[in-house]
């Protein structure tokens, strides 16, 4: 049993009264004022970053054999302790080998957790491909996912498509009743495909604005769907280039707090300096921190403590919605109650911020597994 005490205390969705933390054998066991245990000197501790989007960082790519096990070791740098790191379009070869990857790094009991895999692409509209390769993406039929995902179902834990494609309603179902996240991107579906793709199954947005068309006053299409469907999350990137911070608060808004949350979409150049990369087999640059193929954006250089600095400081949302989109919400994304809130009960998976929301320590299984000092 270890305790951590003299800390104000985030939970996920508020600030609490509670200055300690107990836990052992890597879950929470008690809240509250004892000052027995090691003194933090009233640093900030809230629930691990849940990062649900991310390709890739610090020169280590998900598509790239043993690289997710390694993120899993860097990913704590940034105050994450669960994510998903995200497949592109690829061949099928190339995508089971991923599959095969993550298998592997969600046994590892160091760093970050991996929670498995996410597949964004290759079910995926050519007119909003963004960085993929339009050559290998795939109408989202059914028979080709059960052959692609044969005996990795297990580790699938969301895909993302365009519904409005041959058989993408099918495979919406599909996904929902195997519990798998169904998230609607990448897609030129109209409001009322984007509506029934939601009753169905689709229950979160790739990252909101990104992949879509723009809003339009007639034509809303997914975009407008997002916006005011409460039967879907929206999800978007806080690097402050991917879309405005006008259009954050925007989003906020229409969703509520509660309705949204923020990844990285990272790919390996995070944490790295300007320069050529790769996001997977497609060539990138990175000038002042903007990852590119051509015109397009590719991913992005955002780590996810920089992200909830971002939303706090400069797009001005309340602390407090800032953490939880950023905790919380992905966790809840995926249905992981145990993960992403400092509850009795849950996961001793937490990160330790100083005044400028810098972190200081991660702990991930009740194990400190990054210390700034």
């Amino acid at each position: 049993m270890a305790t951590i005490c003299n800390v104000r205390i985030f939970d996920g969705t508020a600030f609490r009264k509670e200055s300690a933390v107990t836990f052992e054998n890597g879950t929470i066991t008690a809240l509250d004022d004892r000052r027995e245990g090691e003194d933090m000197g009233g640093v900030l501790l809230c629930p691990g970053f849940v990062d649900i989007h991310m390709h890739g960082q610090k020169g280590l790519d998900s598509m790239r054999p043993g690289d997710n096990g390694r993120m899993a070791e860097t990913q704590v740098k940034y105050g994450v302790t669960s994510f998903c790191p995200a497949s592109i379009t690829e061949t099928d070869e190339a995508i089971r080998a991923y599959l095969a990857d993550i298998r592997a790094a969600m046994e590892l009991e160091r760093g970050a957790r991996v929670l498995g895999a996410y597949l964004e692409g290759p079910y995926l509209a050519e007119r909003v491909k963004g960085a993929h390769n339009a050559a290998k993406l795939r109408d989202p039929e059914l028979t080709h996912y059960k052959a692609l995902t044969a005996g990795f179902e297990d580790e699938i834990r969301r895909v993302t498509l365009a519904p409005e494609k041959p058989g993408g309603m099918e495979l919406v179902q599909y996904l929902k009743g195997r519990g798998v996240v169904a998230s609607i991107g990448h897609s030129v579906a109209t409001a009322a495909e984007a509506s029934r793709a939601v009753a169905l199954g689709i229950t979160c947005s790739t990252h909101t604005c990104n992949g879509m068309e723009p809003l339009h006053h007639r034509k809303p299409g997914v975009l407008g769907v997002t916006l005011t469907d409460d039967g879907i999350r929206a999800e978007f990137i806080a690097d402050l280039v991917h879309i405005d911070p006008i259009l954050i608060r925007l989003i906020y808004r229409a969703k509520g707090v509660e309705g949204c949350y923020f990844c990285t979409d990272s790919m390996e150049a995070a944490g790295m300096p300007d320069g050529n990369y790769h996001l997977g087999n497609e060539a990138i640059t990175v000038k002042n921190g903007m990852a590119l193929k051509g015109e397009s954006l590719a991913g992005s250089t955002l780590t996810m403590d920089q992200g909830v600095r971002n939303l706090a400081q400069k797009v001005g949302l309340p602390l407090a919605d800032a953490l939880r989109m950023g905790t919380r919400n992905p966790a809840d994304v995926l249905e992981r109650k145990d993960l992403g809130r400092v509850a009795i009960g849950a996961k001793a998976d937490f990160v330790l911020l100083d005044d400028g929301l810098r972190v200081r320590a991660t702990y991930v299984r009740g194990r400190r597994e990054y210390s700034a000092r």
